[in-house]
């Protein structure tokens, strides 16, 4: 599909997050995106990384055989903090990330993780932990190494990948063990915006908790390299959380950290894309993990 009838189409969708935009943007995406071809990628699903249901990941390594010296790129999907997985069974969603990971001399982890009002704040950010802890004991035999390793995550993803950073506290006295941070159009200070229901299922109806459990704080004062994206028909929400981490990232350290807009992208489209020819991220997420990868 030429992109500019592809923009357009996203552009008709409209910014709003209703189950009617994101399933036509399923829907626009799904003939495009190829599912795994096993000459080309190796996939192991649901491997268990702790005990709850959920707590599953799926990997993705060279189909030619092991290559555990390449980067690691872990992603977590987004949904809400209260829907959402890491794979549907003949879906070729969020197997894309995994395959263009592959492609581009990385390995890959897909996670899942337990899902709000059953499992409130901080069990994102601790699902993250238990998956760096998972691969660093037992990677070697899924082929990959946790030693150079990318998070990314997108939404509520994004705003789980964030507080793990931000939140040593829950990993101490250990390191967070990222080298390099992706953040897809997250949420970052929860007392800036209206908590919807979803948010509040996460994070608790007591507002005062909010400030303490926000991931802005703690991002700005990261040295950690991090790129940092918003799509241009994002709701105005995530443009104003993205815009108020880059502010305040500036602010701070007198520069920008790496940022993309994807033009002609919404919300979900940038990481369902990833892979697909005009999607911008993926030539500035190869260039920012190859350059943070060499610093090692």
């Amino acid at each position: 599909m030429d992109f500019r009838d592809y923009a357009r189409q996203i552009r008709s969708f409209g910014r709003e997050l209703t189950p009617d935009s994101l399933g036509a943007t399923r829907r626009l995406l799904e003939p495009q995106v190829p599912l795994p071809d096993p000459a080309e990628v190796q996939v192991v699903r649901d491997v268990q990384y702790g005990s709850h249901e959920r707590q599953r990941l799926d990997v993705f390594t060279p189909a030619g055989g092991f290559e555990p010296q390449r980067p690691l790129l872990i992603f977590v999907h987004g949904g809400g903090f209260v829907t959402g997985d890491k794979h549907t069974e003949g879906s070729p969603f969020y197997s894309n990330i995994g395959v263009w990971a592959v492609r581009n001399g990385c390995n890959a982890v897909i996670m899942t993780y337990r899902l709000a009002p059953q499992n409130p704040w901080p069990a994102g950010l601790e699902d993250i932990h238990q998956v760096f802890r998972y691969l660093r004991h037992a990677g070697g035999e899924h082929g990959v190494d946790a030693d150079c390793v990318f998070l990314m995550g997108q939404s509520a993803g994004a705003a789980h990948a964030a507080s793990y950073v931000a939140h040593p506290e829950h990993y101490a006295p250990f390191a967070h063990g990222v080298t390099g941070l992706v953040l897809l159009s997250g949420l970052y200070d929860y007392t800036s915006i209206d908590v919807g229901p979803m948010g509040r299922a996460y994070l608790g109806e007591d507002t005062g908790l909010y400030e303490s459990r926000s991931s802005l704080k703690g991002l700005v004062e990261s040295n950690l390299p991090m790129l940092v994206t918003l799509s241009e028909y994002d709701p105005p929400m995530f443009e104003q959380q993205g815009l108020q981490l880059l502010t305040a990232y500036q602010k701070r350290h007198e520069q920008l950290p790496h940022f993309v807009h994807a033009s002609g992208q919404n919300h979900l489209s940038i990481a369902l894309s990833l892979g697909l020819e005009g999607n911008l991220l993926g030539p500035q997420l190869k260039a920012f993990i190859e350059e943070y990868s060499r610093q090692r």
